[in-house]
């Protein structure tokens, strides 16, 4: 009695007995004891249950796979109270992916955001120097109703011919947005030329639109710690993508470019916003940037809530002693060069959200980390 409460025939002649695989638990190579990593497909079978909580999705329980339709796990994992989102298998390093590849590489939407993006256009000056006229092309201008006139206080950038990414507290309703500018240079100027006056390369083209609607992510407070700092601008009428000064950057929408660590590496920033003189620049600028570790990151924020507390965390930190974004750049891109659909393009990671009072301290600037919102704003765009 003590040892079974089914007959053999009971269990082993189950009529369901046969929906369970005999090509089941492989065992794949030496196997690694205490506390060790796994090696990749040494246990295929794992599955990961993924719940709705305040801080988004999260992975909180695990399970095992026991056919094609079933999952063997722990009640208390499926407790009522506990709102499951869903489960994934074949997961290996969490800390790479929010979503499966199916989810945002294969999303309906992927193919309104343009692969021919990103285009690198000469060589690059670091250090808060002026860009080239038509290095970045996917820089858009926001332009707001005040009580002195129109003025550009955001950016943003262009992700296809009407969408443009920002953050989200450019976007706020308390905010009076007249339009979008696409293809500026020279704030002051009618005509950007650049170069000597008897070769000088020059540009007319701009294209002011108007904003159809604005989409602002539904967990955005503003309020310190600032996390979901990201909005979409959904233009009236699309981008002219004719004109060499208007072009979309990409968006690391692969799974290869979402699973690169950045931490450590160079991106570069462009804005039209403060200088070491001053006010905000009329040229558009650019400045490379280190991206800081979630460790290095806590040293100068909140060490219990800042940017880099946990694997919830949604921005990252840039910028060092007189390289960093400022105000005005706010909403524009940080980007890396990283190789998409073949060639080497500018991917945007990052989104300037804000920073130290005083721009180019010793603390770095905080960054929207795009890789953990592109299901976001793949969800929310429309042809």
């Amino acid at each position: 009695v003590c040892c079974s409460d089914f007959s053999e025939d009971e269990i082993e002649n189950h009529p369901n007995a046969a929906l369970l695989p005999k090509d089941c638990g492989d065992i794949d190579g030496s196997r690694i004891f205490g506390g060790r990593i796994a090696k990749l497909y040494e246990f295929p079978w794992m599955a990961l249950i993924s719940y709705y909580t305040r801080e988004g999705l999260q992975f909180q329980c695990a399970g095992s796979v026991i056919n094609t339709r079933y999952i063997l796990t722990a009640a208390h994992c499926v407790v009522p109270k506990k709102k499951i989102a869903g489960v994934r298998i074949g997961e290996f390093d969490v800390c790479c992916s929010d979503f499966s590849e199916d989810e945002i590489e294969n999303h309906p939407n992927a193919a309104l955001l343009p692969k021919d993006c990103g285009d690198i256009d000469g060589s690059r000056i670091f250090g808060g120097r002026i860009a080239k006229l038509y290095e970045f092309p996917w820089m858009a201008l926001i332009s707001y109703y005040t009580r002195e006139g129109l003025q550009f206080q955001c950016a943003g950038s262009v992700i296809n011919t009407r969408y443009i990414l920002t953050a989200a507290h450019c976007v706020v309703p308390k905010k009076k947005i007249a339009g979008v500018r696409i293809g500026e240079f020279d704030v002051f100027s009618k005509n950007d030329c650049q170069g000597d006056p008897y070769n000088a390369i020059c540009e007319s083209n701009l294209q002011d639109i108007l904003v159809d609607k604005v989409t602002i992510h539904p967990e955005y407070q503003g309020e310190p710690p600032v996390q979901y700092d990201i909005a979409l601008i959904r233009l009236q009428s699309p981008i002219d993508f004719s004109f060499k000064n208007a072009a979309p950057i990409c968006l690391p929408v692969p799974r290869k470019l979402r699973s690169i660590e950045v931490g450590g590496r160079n991106a570069t920033v462009a804005g039209w916003g403060s200088t070491e003189a001053g006010p905000d620049s009329p040229l558009l600028l650019k400045v490379d940037v280190p991206i800081r570790t979630g460790e290095a990151c806590r040293k100068y924020y909140n060490k219990n809530s800042g940017p880099g507390t946990d694997k919830t965390d949604k921005t990252l930190c840039a910028g060092e002693y007189k390289k960093d974004s400022c105000s005005g750049d706010s909403g524009g891109p940080m980007m890396i060069e990283e190789e998409y659909e073949g060639v080497f393009r500018m991917i945007q990671y990052g989104i300037v959200s804000y920073g130290p009072r005083q721009c180019g301290s010793t603390y770095p600037g905080v960054y929207t980390d795009v890789t953990k919102f592109v299901k976001w704003i793949l969800d929310n765009i429309k042809a």
